[in-house]
Order: structure tokens, then C-alpha cells, then sequence
């Protein structure tokens, strides 16, 4: 009698009868490292992304996936249908692993580890999930997903915060709808989509995304959907103040956010009126006053001929002799003066000053928010741009496109909320700084896993292959300890209470000790932990 049904006949009566192994026969493979044999295994599940099960923990102790299924507006009739979590679970994964398109899909589904994790029965093809974008209806489907943005994050949004507003580019190579010739630095006359996106500054969270037509990329165009955003939330969940670049410093955006009580800091355009008045506040030299890492400002009025009435201008100015410079000897490249050309960001003045000046409009409290601190508060806007190269380099933002416009508007939402959720996880992790996708997968999601059942008992073992695997393996015991500790104690809690008590921990340091609404019994003692 063979010994694979030997085996099958030995297991005691209620364990499970798993299928023999399927193996072919091992072979001799010389190497120049000597002789090995080899044999391919098809029955035993493993995977690269070995530590995605630590990830499934954080997402199952905050209810995120839980929630994130039961609100989905995919629906299927008939019995030949997939599964939703099935459809779901197949396109979260192959963002997780970085993936832009569609047919990267089929390097996910030879998976036989992961998918079980996350309540899968089976991955689907890359053809189910986009015809599942195509079936979903459109506004639906955008507004389960901005819900799950906004949702995740209306606990931190009860305390001070600022909002980064931004527009990017992505160009389209093929025969999409609203594919059209817009603004286009990199790629002049290639047809684009425009991504107008909104984010926590300081965390790099990201609130929403709106995909529009290539000739959309101005800024007044992605205001109605931050509108719609921030409606949702009661005024104490506002944000302190919205900025953005030149492309926000019109009559239109600046009229609309003072009607709705929303103060803001935008830069101008240096158009005619703008450089007859820093020409004007050029000549009066004492009264400018140092802001610090080689800046000067001075306060002004302004009122342009398209105004309804005068603003708050303060004017930024660099110091050639004391401004920062990098180690081979050149000034370092600065928010102020990154992205266009010409009189647009800035220009040469003529004498007595030739350096580099900008003019920021604010309607910000005077005494809450002097002129001083202009300086700063906008150039730490450019912390914006690092978000934007990482999720569309490293979280193929603006991918799996198809010809419909819609689907590709879901595919950005998604890839936010995937986004969104793995920043908070390596925040449990570090919480010091900011660990982008191209460091924090290969440490925190890569390494060989595989699943062993033995006695009824189902053990993931991971290898990891990293040079620092040894402190890998020190936080990951750390976290995955702490979400276990988690789940004992808020077993009674609400989705609300446990997503509100980890957000405290993933953001304690932005937080600076303070809680996030009302902690449940037992909290205050796991976080002191």
C-alpha cells in the first residue's frame, strides 16, 4: 500500500483528512557550489509576502476589513458570481505588493497562504476585477471608499490640524475617457488625468483623491469634492487651515473658504500688481525682519484688480549671504521656488535686491499667527510632494487604468485606503518618522512563509531575508504581542472605541501624549504599557 494513503487512513477520528502531498520526484542539479537535488512543491502553501499575517492582525483588532467588506456595493446574482471578499482581497493584495496594473494581478494568485488570512476562499483573475470596477456604480462605489478614508481618520480630526491641498499629473498612453492635453511640465502635449488630493499634513494621511480630465488641473476644480469632505465632519473636525501652492491664490478659492469660515495660506502668482508691491516693500529695508534659516518677511495689503476686497499678504525674501546651502556648495532647492518657471513662482527684482522673493495671501489671525512664522509653515508644504512621489512611484497611484473614467477613479480611491492603512500599521512600528513603501514592504511585509498544520493547529512559519531580520523580528514580537493584548481586553469594546485606541498608539508622538476621545475602561493601562 502506498505510504501517502497509509497516512491518510491514521488520522484519528474529527482531525482533518489534508490531500497527500503533491511533489514531483526530486532530480540532481549540478551547481558550481557542488551537487543539489531539487523537487517542486504545489500542495503546501507558502508565500514572499510571509509577514502579511501581522498586517491581517492590526487590520482584524481595529475591525477595518471587517467594515471595509460589509459596506462594499459590489454585488453579484446568480451562483456563478465570485466572492466579494474573494474580488476585494485579490486587488488589495496586489496593491499591497505595489502593483500598477492590471495584469500584475496574476503574480498574487499563485498565492496560497495570504488570501486565507484575510478570509479569502480563493484569488480571482485580473479579468474579474476589472470587470467588478465596471460593474460597481460609479458614485457608490466613490462614496464607500471616501467614507472608509474619512472614517479611519475622524478621530485624530477632532484635534488641531492642517490640510494640504495639491494637484498632480498622470499621463495616459492609450485611449482612456477624459483623457485630454492639459498642463503637462514633463510630458508637454501628452494627454493626462489630473489627481486633485487632500491630506493631513504632518502625518501624511491622505483625506481624498479626485480624478478629472486632463484640462482640470486647476485648482478650482478640485475644491467641490474638499467641500463635500469637509461637510461631512461638524466644524470642530475642520482643519486649522488649508494651503496650497499658486494654484490656489485666486478670487474664486479665496472667496469660497472665506464664506465658509475656512482661514488658508496660498501663495501668488507674481503678476504685474504683485511685483509693483514687492518692488515698493523692497525699499523699505528696516522694516523687514529675520524669520530664520536665512529668510526675510514683511507684512503687507493687497487688493488685485480681480479682488472684491484687500487681503493679508506677507512676503518671503531669501538672504543670499546666509541662506542654507548643501555640501557642494549650491543653495538647497526650496518649496518656494520648486515646479514652475518664471514670474510665476518667482522673479529677479531689480536693485537694490537679486534674490529670490515670494508673496504668500492668508486670512490667518495677526496675533495667533505672525508674520514670522509664515515662512515656515508654508514651506513645510512641501512635505506634500514626498507623498505624491511615493504613491505614485511606489503605490502605483493613477494605475489600473481602463478606457472608462470611473474606474480608474476607484483604483485611486482604493490605492489611498490600502495606502492609508500600512502608514498607520509601520507607524505602530516607528513612530518617530515617516518609513516610505520602498523600505517598509521588503522589511515589514517581504520574507519566505509557509503554513504547517499539525494536531488541528495552523502555524505560519516566516524566514525572513533581511540584513536587520534580527530587529524585524524584535518589533514585530513587539506589535504583534501588543495587538494580542488588544484583542483580550477590548473584546467588549465598540469599532469605534478599539479604532479610536490604536489610532492614539499609531499616532502617539503627532499626538504628543494626548488621547483620542474617551478611552474605554482598561485603555489608559494598555497604552501606558
Amino acid at each position: 500500500m502506498p505510504l501517502e494513503n497509509t497516512s491518510l487512513q491514521t488520522h484519528p477520528v474529527g482531525e482533518p483528512n489534508f490531500p497527500a502531498p503533491s511533489r514531483t520526484p526530486a532530480w540532481p542539479v549540478d551547481t558550481p557550489g557542488g551537487r543539489y537535488y531539487a523537487e517542486f512543491d504545489h500542495s503546501t502553501p507558502t508565500t514572499r509576502e510571509g509577514q502579511l499575517i501581522f498586517f491581517a492582525q492590526f487590520l482584524k483588532a481595529g475591525e477595518r476589513w471587517a467594515h471595509f467588506l460589509k459596506s462594499c456595493p459590489l454585488t453579484y446574482s446568480g451562483n456563478r458570481g465570485s466572492a466579494i471578499v474573494d474580488v476585494i482581497g485579490t486587488i488589495f493584495l496586489s496593491i499591497l505588493c505595489g502593483h500598477w496594473r492590471y495584469a500584475h494581478i496574476n503574480a498574487v494568485r499563485g498565492d496560497l497562504l495570504n488570501p486565507a488570512l484575510l478570509g479569502m476562499n480563493k484569488t480571482v483573475s485580473e479579468d474579474t476585477v476589472r470587470d467588478a470596477f465596471k460593474k460597481m456604480d460609479e458614485p457608490e462605489a466613490l462614496n464607500w471608499l471616501s467614507e472608509e478614508l474619512q472614517d479611519s481618520l475622524a478621530p485624530v480630526l477632532s484635534h488641531q490640524w492642517i490640510l494640504d491641498v495639491d494637484c498632480t499629473v498622470k499621463p495616459i498612453y492609450g485611449h482612456q475617457e477624459g483623457a485630454a492635453i492639459g498642463y503637462n511640465p514633463h510630458k508637454p502635449g501628452r494627454p493626462s488625468h489630473t489627481y486633485h488630493s487632500y491630506f493631513m499634513a504632518n502625518t501624511r494621511l491622505c483625506l481624498g483623491v479626485e480624478v478629472h480630465d486632463g484640462k482640470q488641473n486647476a485648482g478650482k476644480h478640485g475644491m467641490p469634492g474638499l467641500w463635500s469632505i469637509l461637510e461631512k465632519f461638524p466644524r470642530t473636525h475642520w482643519p486649522t487651515f488649508v494651503r496650497g501652492d499658486c494654484g490656489y491664490g485666486n478670487e474664486v478659492i479665496l472667496h469660497e473658504a472665506e464664506e465658509r469660515g475656512l482661514p488658508y495660506l496660498f501663495k501668488l502668482r507674481q503678476t504685474k500688481l504683485v511685483q509693483k508691491l514687492i518692488i515698493k516693500m523692497l525699499q523699505r529695508t528696516s522694516q523687514w525682519v529675520d524669520a530664520g534659516d536665512g529668510w526675510e518677511v514683511i507684512e503687507a495689503e493687497l487688493q488685485l484688480s480681480g479682488w472684491t476686497r484687500k487681503r493679508r499678504v506677507v512676503l518671503v525674501r531669501e538672504v543670499p549671504a546666509v541662506a542654507p546651502v548643501s555640501g557642494n556648495g549650491r543653495r538647497k532647492k526650496d518649496v518656494f521656488f520648486e515646479g514652475l518657471k518664471g514670474s510665476e513662482l518667482w522673479s529677479e527684482t531689480p536693485a537694490p535686491w537679486s534674490g529670490k522673493i515670494a508673496v504668500l495671501v492668508t486670512s490667518l489671525n495677526e496675533v495667533a499667527f505672525p508674520a514670522l512664522c509664515m515662512a515656515r509653515l508654508y514651506r513645510e508644504r512641501g512635505d506634500a510632494e514626498n507623498v505624491y512621489d511615493e504613491l505614485k512611484n511606489q503605490w502605483g497611484w493613477g494605475g489600473y487604468t481602463s478606457k472608462r473614467l470611473g474606474p480608474c477613479r476607484i483604483a485611486a480611491l482604493l490605492v489611498a485606503v490600502v495606502y492609508n492603512w500600512w502608514h498607520m500599521y509601520v507607524r505602530m512600528h516607528d513612530a518617530n518618522r515617516h518609513r516610505e513603501a520602498i523600505t517598509s514592504r521588503p522589511a515589514l511585509l517581504g520574507g519566505t512563509a509557509r503554513l504547517l498544520r499539525h494536531s488541528g493547529q495552523r502555524t505560519v512559519r516566516v524566514s525572513l531575508q533581511h540584513d536587520k531580520s534580527d530587529v524585524i523580528e524584535a518589533g514585530i514580537l513587539k506589535v504583534s504581542r501588543f495587538l494580542h493584548e488588544f484583542e483580550a481586553i477590548a473584546e467588549e469594546w465598540t469599532r469605534q472605541q478599539r479604532w479610536g485606541v490604536l489610532l492614539t498608539y499609531v499616532l502617539r508622538r503627532w499626538l504628543g501624549g494626548k488621547w483620542l476621545w474617551e478611552l474605554p475602561p482598561n485603555a489608559q493601562a494598555l497604552l501606558s504599557g
